[in-house]
C-alpha cells in the first residue's frame, strides 16, 4: 500500500504542476489548500490509495480536470460583469432588483477547483482592488438611491477571511441603510478552517447584526467534529446557518451522498437551501453531470428524504437569475442543448453529453462506510 501511495503522490505532484501552468494561461484559480483540509485529504488518500476520492477532487486536479473538455464551455457562464454597473466594477453585482452581491475581497481560505467564478476572481486578483472604505462608499451610495434593495449578500472571495474590524465596518455601514433588512454571508471558511472562528468575537458580531450564514459544503466528510463544534457555537449564538452547494461528478453525484450530507447538516441546525447545476465554464467537464442524470438523482433524494429535508431548491444559475426544471421550455438532444426561460429571457444551456458522464463509484464517494 505504501508503495502504491508513493506512486500516486508522485503522479499527483505532476498533475499539480501541469494544472498550475494551465491556471496561469486560462484564468483558473491556483491550487490552495488549508492545513486543516489537507489532513482530511491525506486521510482519504491513505484509505483509498489514490487521489480520486471526493475531498481530494475538490482541491486537487484529476486527469479529467486537465484533459476533458465539453462543448459550449465559456470563461464566465453567469456573466457577472454584465451585472456590474460601471462605478461598481469589482465591488458589487446586482442580478436581482431586491438584492446585491457585495464582494469586498477576492481572497479565499482555500480554492475549490470546481469554483464557477474563477475567471472573475482571477481578474480581480490581478488588478488593483479598491480599499474597503472606497467600496463601502460606492455600495452605500447605491443602496441609498435604491430603496428596493432589501438584502446584501457578502461574497467574494470569502468574506470570512476579512478581519473582525473590517466585518464590523461593513455591518455598521449597512445598519445605517434603513431599507436593508437582511445580510447574508456565503462562505467555506467553516469547512476549510474552522479555527478561524475559534473565538466568539466574530460569532457575537454576526448575531448582533442578525447575519444569515450560508455554507458551501459539498460532502458529508467535510462535517467533522471540529466543524460540528463550530456549528454548535453558531447555534448557541442564534446564528441562522444554511447550506448551498453544487452536484459534482465523482464528489457527491449519488443520492446516498446528498442525503447523508443534508441529514448530517440538519442534525446540527443547518438547512439546505439549494442544490445547483455545475456551470459550463472552461475545464469544468470533470465535475459536470448530464442534466437528466442530475434530475434522476434529485428525484431519488426527494423520494427518500423526510419532509424537513425536501424544501431545497434544485436550480441552474444564469446571467438572468436562477432557473428550475419548470423553466425548461425546449431541448435538442442531438445538439445537447437545453433552453430555459426566465422573465422573458432565453437561457441556452449546453448540457454535458452523456458519453462524458461517468458516474462516481459509491464505494469511493462514501469510502468510510461503503
Amino acid at each position: 500500500m505504501a508503495a502504491a501511495q508513493s506512486i500516486s503522490r508522485d503522479t499527483q505532484d505532476a498533475r499539480n504542476e501541469t494544472y498550475q501552468a494551465l491556471a496561469q494561461t486560462h484564468g483558473l484559480l491556483p491550487i490552495k489548500v488549508t492545513p486543516f483540509y489537507q489532513k482530511k485529504v491525506d486521510e482519504e488518500v491513505t484509505a483509498l490509495g489514490h487521489f480520486g476520492g471526493p475531498l481530494a477532487r475538490t482541491v486537487y486536479p484529476s486527469d479529467e480536470r486537465l484533459q476533458l473538455r465539453a462543448p459550449g464551455e465559456v470563461a464566465d457562464w453567469v456573466d457577472d460583469r454584465s451585472n456590474m454597473i460601471a462605478q461598481a466594477k469589482d465591488i458589487f453585482i446586482q442580478k436581482y432588483e431586491n438584492r446585491i452581491l457585495f464582494t469586498p475581497t477576492s481572497t479565499c481560505a482555500a480554492h475549490c477547483l470546481y469554483c464557477f467564478r474563477q475567471d472573475v476572481l482571477t481578474e480581480q486578483k490581478a488588478g488593483t482592488q479598491k480599499t474597503l472604505d472606497e467600496q463601502l462608499k460606492v455600495l452605500t451610495a447605491h443602496l441609498k438611491a435604491h430603496a428596493e434593495v432589501t438584502e446584501v449578500i457578502l461574497s467574494g472571495g470569502d468574506p470570512l477571511t476579512l478581519s473582525y474590524a473590517d466585518l464590523e465596518r461593513i455591518f455598521v455601514a449597512l445598519a445605517e441603510i434603513k431599507s436593508v433588512s437582511d445580510i447574508r454571508i456565503h462562505t467555506r471558511v467553516p469547512i476549510f478552517a474552522p479555527s478561524a472562528l475559534k473565538n466568539d468575537e466574530k460569532l457575537a458580531l454576526f448575531a448582533k447584526y442578525n447575519v444569515r450564514m450560508v455554507l458551501h459544503s459539498v460532502h458529508p466528510y467535510e462535517i467533522c467534529e471540529d466543524v460540528i463544534a463550530l456549528l454548535a457555537r453558531m447555534h448557541a449564538h442564534g446564528i441562522r446557518v444554511y447550506n448551498h452547494f453544487p452536484i459534482l461528478r465523482h464528489v457527491n453525484d449519488h443520492a446516498d451522498v446528498l442525503l447523508e450530507l443534508m441529514q448530517k447538516l440538519e442534525t446540527h441546525h443547518v438547512r439546505t437551501l439549494s442544490i445547483y447545476v455545475p456551470e459550463p465554464i472552461y475545464y469544468s467537464a470533470a465535475y459536470r453531470i448530464s442534466y437528466d442524470r442530475m434530475c434522476r438523482i434529485i428525484d431519488a433524494v426527494n423520494q427518500r428524504a423526510p419532509s424537513w429535508l425536501n424544501s431545497f431548491r434544485f436550480c441552474l444559475d444564469s446571467p438572468h437569475g436562477k432557473v428550475r426544471r419548470e423553466n425548461l421550455v425546449m431541448r435538442d438532444n442531438d445538439a445537447n442543448i437545453l433552453v430555459f426561460m426566465r422573465e422573458g429571457q432565453r437561457i441556452v444551456y449546453p448540457d454535458l453529453p452523456e458519453k462524458l458522464d461517468a458516474p462516481g463509484d459509491i464505494k469511493t464517494l462514501l469510502w468510510k462506510t461503503a
